[in-house]
């Protein structure tokens, strides 16, 4: 999954920048890895709160040791603007949001990658303290850490839209998957994709098929500043 829905953001956002034979790109909240592949020529910025990731991080250019909710970016001066898996780790991700509108030139790009909270992982995500998410990686045994995670209302995808919207932007790509972690664990123990089945089945009945399913637990997003895009 996690290659396809790379590939297909890539080939989307590639189209959108097509006549751009250098453009500038922030990675916001970029740690040591970035996710998209521009065709154009990049001139990389890299800004994490991190100075430890942001020195691994051997793609960007620039980097800038900050806070994306609060730290200045220069106004309309990048083309693209990716921000992975980051906002649900931000207590305030409306500021951070309007920080990063700020800086996209017009016509300009955000590609945006969340946790749905409206899913099962997401609705636990949300309501477990932080130990039992280190716990959880420890079972998984996953090399990684987890970081703090506060997941706001903010940024269900739905509400991300409007807000979005209200501040100059159209959606041009969003997508909803279930990620690698929900669908390793259903594999693994039965029981999960006994309880899973039944709840998601339970919540479709009840909304008469209207409610999304709750195995989508990641969201991707290419947000344009301006005017809406076919």
């Amino acid at each position: 999954m996690a290659d396809d829905i790379r590939r297909a953001i890539c080939d989307r956002v590639n189209s959108l920048l097509v006549g751009g034979r250098r453009i500038k790109v922030l990675e916001a909240g970029c740690g040591s890895a970035s996710h998209v592949t521009f065709m154009a020529d990049v001139y990389a910025v890299g800004i994490d709160i991190s100075k430890e990731q942001l020195e691994k991080n051997a793609v960007v250019q620039e980097k800038i040791i900050g806070d994306i909710q609060e730290c200045p970016l220069p106004k309309e001066e990048f083309d693209a603007v990716v921000c992975w898996m980051v906002l649900e780790h931000l207590s305030r991700p409306k500021d951070a949001l309007l920080n990063l509108f700020g800086s996209i030139k017009p016509r300009g790009l955000l590609i945006l990658a969340i946790p749905n909270l409206l899913s099962f992982k997401g609705v636990v995500t949300k309501m477990t303290p932080f130990w039992f998410h280190e716990l959880f990686y420890r079972f998984m045994r996953y090399k990684s850490h987890p970081f703090p995670t506060y997941l706001r209302v903010a940024i269900v995808p739905k509400r991300l839209t409007r807000f979005a919207e209200e501040n100059g932007f159209s959606v041009v790509f969003c997508r909803l998957l279930e990620g690698d972690v929900a669908k390793r664990l259903r594999s693994r123990f039965w029981i999960v994709e006994t309880v899973f089945s039944v709840l998601n089945s339970f919540t479709r009945v009840i909304s008469l098929g209207k409610s999304q399913s709750l195995l989508l637990d990641n969201c991707f997003m290419i947000l344009r500043k301006g005017g809406e895009i076919s």
